[in-house]
């Protein structure tokens, strides 16, 4: 959507509701510049006891494996 096309639908809201287009758009870019500034880590199951009577392998050397094999 362009800026054209945003400004007539903001235009013809009331003024109250316009107020809200534009706390939820501060909220948005809050949102945002708060998911930038998280950095992401790669999930490490080293320090938690994976193996589980389920599978015959621990769970990280699986993940390890699937990932060797460019599955994800």
């Amino acid at each position: 959507m362009d800026i054209e096309v945003l400004e007539n639908k903001v235009c013809s809201l009331t003024e109250q509701q316009q107020a809200s287009v534009a706390s939820y758009i501060d909220f948005l870019i809050f949102q945002n510049e708060n998911e930038i500034k998280t950095e992401k880590k790669p999930l490490n199951f080293h320090k938690f006891d994976t193996s589980t009577h389920i599978w015959q392998e621990d769970a990280q050397l699986f993940v390890n494996r699937m990932r060797s094999n460019d599955r994800f």
